[in-house]
């Protein structure tokens, strides 16, 4: 399996993400609007066989992504999501505070 192969989108909902693979879903992460200008990522889940890959991060970056298009900072309450904003300073410019992962 290639994370090559996977697709991400906005769930239908609207408050998040998710990642699939051959049609069915191996991630998602979840987003809370909080005002005009801030989300929180409440939560991600990824499939165990997807958890040593780059999905968890491709997700974070399509939250990222989407709060840079809405001009929003992202505060993130996910451990798992925390950790990708501790490691990579991409993410540095819509992350509201750094919290202890």
């Amino acid at each position: 399996m290639s994370t090559n192969d996977v697709q991400y989108q906005k769930l239908t909902h609207g408050n998040g993400f998710c990642a699939k693979y051959n049609g069915n879903i191996i991630g998602e992460i979840d987003i809370v609007y909080v005002g005009a200008n801030r989300l929180i990522i409440e939560s991600t889940q990824i499939d165990s066989a997807f958890e040593n890959s780059d999905v968890c991060r491709n997700l974070v970056r399509c939250v990222a992504d989407f709060a840079r298009h809405e001009h929003r900072k992202i505060l993130s309450l996910c451990p798992r999501a925390q950790s990708i904003f501790n490691k990579y300073a991409e993410f540095d410019d819509v992350r509201l505070m750094k919290l202890a992962a």
